[in-house]
């Protein structure tokens, strides 16, 4: 059995092609070509902490993939990452367990490349400023995936702290060699895109500070009671969700915007998959805002281990 770690991962599957994968992946499950089970979902005492399993099986495909994640919210300063997963790979003839995969590095890697198909599809093509809340392991990947996409210039920082936000814009510094600075809600009004990846239980802006046009991918809340964005931006946007049905039962910013407000689950302009299989648009036009909800599904899992398993295997 295999044991691959998280640089084995970053170095077989780059960003761009796990962007191709998940245009591809996204158009199959629209099509009812994956089997994804609801995720189970487990609290651990009183520690506010999460335990998640979330099984995935493509039909007629060499694996099947259950990927188990314990979210410890108040652990974080005491690790990278509030995050702790694996991936076990099995063979879908034999029920063989194949491998087990670094799973925060999948979760990241999925999770960013789902959002850069969402801004390919949703961002205006000329996007050059970003803002993103959060600074943690879904941020890089998350900043990865748009820049990826978009011709970005200027990155505008919102984290808990000026420490955990100057760290992150060393890190895009370092990487990228493009500007970053602490975010404003001033600075909002000059964005083409927002990226949300927070715990948050309270919206993180006011819709006031938007500037028409923007494009938001909402990744953090995966709680019927967390929230990122305000209910006025949910009802003035164009929503498109990676599962309607996951998303009904965990995007919390839908949920609450559903009970607070005029707004329903029937406003939703698409799934992304349709999207991908064309057959529904994008963007309209320059001014419309625009949202990616994304709770995360099994299948992007079992998508990039494939992906990993097939260029391990070549």
């Amino acid at each position: 059995m295999l044991r691959i770690s998280k640089n084995e991962i970053i170095d077989l599957v780059p960003m761009p092609d796990a962007i191709v994968a998940m245009d591809r992946a996204f158009s199959d499950f629209s099509n009812g070509k994956f089997i994804v089970p609801n995720r189970i979902s487990m609290e651990i005492g009183n520690k506010n902490a999460t335990a998640l399993i979330m099984p995935a099986y493509r039909t007629k495909g060499k694996y099947f993939t259950t990927k188990v994640v314990t979210v410890f919210q108040n652990t974080i300063a005491d690790r990278s990452s509030i995050i702790s997963s694996s991936v076990i790979v099995f063979d879908s003839s034999n029920g063989d367990m194949v491998a087990t995969m670094d799973g925060e590095s999948i979760t990241s890697l999925r999770t960013g490349a789902a959002s850069g198909l969402a801004t390919n599809f949703l961002a205006k093509k000329n996007a050059t400023a970003v803002a993103i809340f959060g600074t943690g392991v879904q941020a890089h990947t998350q900043l990865e995936a748009i820049i990826s996409s978009r011709p970005v210039n200027k990155i505008f920082v919102f984290g808990r702290n000026l420490d955990s936000i100057e760290k992150f814009s060393s890190h895009i510094s370092d990487t990228y060699s493009l500007s970053s600075s602490p975010g404003t809600f001033n600075d909002l009004n000059t964005v083409d895109i927002i990226c949300t990846a927070t715990p948050s239980t309270e919206s993180l802006f006011e819709h006031k500070h938007l500037k028409p046009g923007v494009h938001i991918n909402a990744i953090g809340s995966f709680k019927p009671f967390m929230r990122e964005i305000p209910n006025d931006t949910i009802v003035e946007a164009k929503v498109v969700v990676d599962s309607l049905i996951a998303c009904k039962k965990e995007a919390g910013d839908l949920i609450l915007a559903g009970k607070e407000t005029n707004w329903s689950f029937d406003d939703i302009t698409s799934e992304i998959g349709q999207i991908a299989n064309g057959d529904r648009s994008g963007r309209a036009n320059d001014n419309d805002i625009t949202i990616f909800k994304s709770v995360g599904l099994g299948f992007q899992d079992l998508v990039i281990a494939e992906l990993v398993l097939d260029r391990i295997n070549s």
